[in-house]
């Protein structure tokens, strides 16, 4: 994948702002259902069909542990983008971060031949991973908390955001894909069904309905009609 360096020349920073660590992963845009998914045939088959769709998008595998349950934990690693900061006045200076992502892929074998497959990806700074809040147990504990200054130009590239689009699009790819044969997608978690939405209040109760006119009645019914949170600020 070619990095790209994003060269803030000429930018001054007179301050520093104050240090964060970054807490983020795939998972504040795609929840573990959204990032399952049951491949037809053994681990080995999954396998080998995740590292060829990983491979293409630039993140090549570099780990491979095995659990007691007998599962497999692939680890899929590799650099998106090149971050580079000038700072100072009389003398100008320039530091570089290397932005990339790792995806960590759970594959538990099931007794009907049958793989299901756990993802989950988070942003890396110089190749080391970010932690996260509440990973799932089979992701490996990370090293330590990767820390920024919170002026750093380079934060919107690490929220999870691109790592989430990563899985959502090889998901995809697999939908796309063959529809037989070892590694080919058997199914996905179906999105819960959106609950029908409830009127927030009763038009006719309002104190104002006696005396509005046909335009006003119209209102305060789309206004019971409307999202509890909408309805509330309208208030």
């Amino acid at each position: 994948m070619k990095i790209q360096a994003w060269a803030l020349a000429g930018m001054v920073i007179l301050g520093s702002g104050c240090i964060s660590s970054i807490r983020t992963s795939s998972r504040s845009f795609l929840d573990a259902k959204e990032s399952e998914a049951l491949l037809q045939g053994g681990t080995d088959d999954a396998a080998r069909r995740l590292t060829e769709l990983m491979s293409k998008r630039g993140f090549p595998v570099t780990e491979k542990q095995v659990r007691r349950d007998g599962s497999l934990v692939y680890v899929f690693k590799g650099q998106r983008t090149a971050m580079t900061t000038v700072s100072g006045s009389d003398i100008v200076s320039g530091t570089t971060k290397t932005v990339g992502s790792v995806f960590f892929v759970l594959l538990t074998p099931r007794e009907d031949g049958v793989t299901r497959m756990d993802l989950i990806g988070k942003p890396t700074m110089d190749g080391h991973a970010v932690c996260s809040d509440a990973p799932p147990a089979w992701v490996p504990s990370c090293d330590e908390n990767v820390v920024v200054d919170s002026l750093w130009n380079g934060r919107h590239q690490m929220t999870g955001k691109e790592e989430a689009e990563a899985i959502r699009g090889m998901l995809l790819e697999l939908e796309l894909g063959q529809t037989s044969g070892p590694g080919a997608l058997i199914a996905r978690p179906e999105a819960p069904p959106e609950a029908p939405s409830q009127p927030t209040c009763v038009a006719s109760e309002h104190p104002d309905w006696a005396s509005a006119s046909a335009v006003e009645k119209k209102k305060l019914l789309e206004l019971c009609r409307a999202p509890s949170a909408q309805a509330a600020t309208a208030n």
